[in-house]
């Protein structure tokens, strides 16, 4: 049990002594424009419309509005419309304000 827990450690040791790398950032394209919330667009992937591929949900700062852009292509290549629509509840379009 302690060369199990020696072990252990000696890899946890190592393994955040290391230096983390970066991969460039990519751009997520609408049609053929990048998708642009301007900032703290903090996207999220997830099925929203219940198809089986995972679509793309972000907020937009200048109105705190929510953006959906359908997946029309496979959650491996994942390829949105040329559009977005706006997510809604009670009538309203959904909204979060920073403060």
């Amino acid at each position: 049990m302690k060369k199990i827990c020696i072990v252990l450690l000696i890899g946890i040791a190592i393994a955040f002594t290391q230096t983390p790398i970066f991969l460039p950032g990519t751009y997520v394209y609408a049609g053929s424009s990048p998708i642009d919330v301007t900032w703290y667009g903090s996207p999220f992937y997830y099925d929203w419309d219940g198809d089986g591929v995972k679509d793309l949900v972000t907020g937009q700062y200048s109105s705190g509005y929510v953006r959906f852009y359908k997946n029309i292509g496979t959650n491996t290549n994942p390829q949105f419309g040329t559009s977005f629509s706006y997510l809604y509840a009670d009538g309203s379009p959904i909204s979060v304000y920073a403060s």
